[in-house]
């Protein structure tokens, strides 16, 4: 669900404000008290959207780290929270590399000095021209942690071909390489092969902040 933004909200409340007034009008009933009273209120309106917006700066201003992904990043969020500042999360289940791209493109403006860190491959055989997409919009943050994937499917190899080929190319990059560290350690996974067991994300949340340059 897309929310509205600060602006649409100021205009849609201020002509509320503008049409009580009016009809106070019609009725004949308006005095100057309903009218200063209406001009409060939409001093109020137009100085909580200025307050909105000072909010969004902040997070602007903010050098926490920006994390983003799929599943497997939203189940180490908590740990990776406790133990670093994080100023962004944005991950969902099943996600694939178009969505995360288009999610990067509208995220990275909130957060320009904040330190991305990211999976690639669970979800889908990637593309090398979107993983090119994707590390274009963020190779400004001051660091970029990849993570790339273990997952037991067909495209598994290729897509961490397609990883490494890109991320040598950012000079920025540091690539996890989850595949290799996991494999042969079946403790560090649930049942599903896919998803990370209490150790497993132990780990993983152990890795990305070794990766961290401070």
């Amino acid at each position: 669900m897309k929310y509205r933004s600060a602006k649409v909200k100021l205009r849609q409340q201020i002509s509320i404000v503008a049409s009580v007034i009016v009809v106070l009008a019609i009725t004949s009933s308006i005095s100057i008290q309903a009218i200063n009273k209406g001009e409060q209120i939409a001093t109020d309106i137009a100085q909580g959207a200025d307050d909105q917006n000072f909010e969004q700066k902040d997070l602007a201003d903010t050098t926490g780290l920006w994390v983003t992904g799929d599943s497997v990043i939203l189940g180490i969020r908590s740990k990776l929270e406790s133990k670093e500042h994080v100023s962004l999360v944005n991950a969902r289940v099943g996600r694939q590399a178009p969505e995360l791209l288009a999610a990067v493109r509208v995220d990275q403006v909130a957060v320009p000095e904040s330190p991305v860190i990211f999976n690639l491959g669970n979800n889908n055989a990637l593309s090398e021209q979107t993983v090119i997409d994707i590390f274009e919009v963020v190779k400004n943050q001051p660091q970029i942690i990849v993570v790339n994937t273990a997952v037991p499917r067909p495209w598994r190899e290729q897509n961490n071909l397609i990883i490494s080929k890109v991320s040598s190319l950012y000079s920025k990059v540091t690539l996890i390489n989850w595949d290799r560290i996991s494999k042969d350690r079946p403790e560090l996974f649930a049942p599903d092969g896919i998803h990370l067991s209490p150790l497993g994300s132990d780990v993983y949340v152990d890795l990305v902040l070794s990766a961290l340059i401070k």
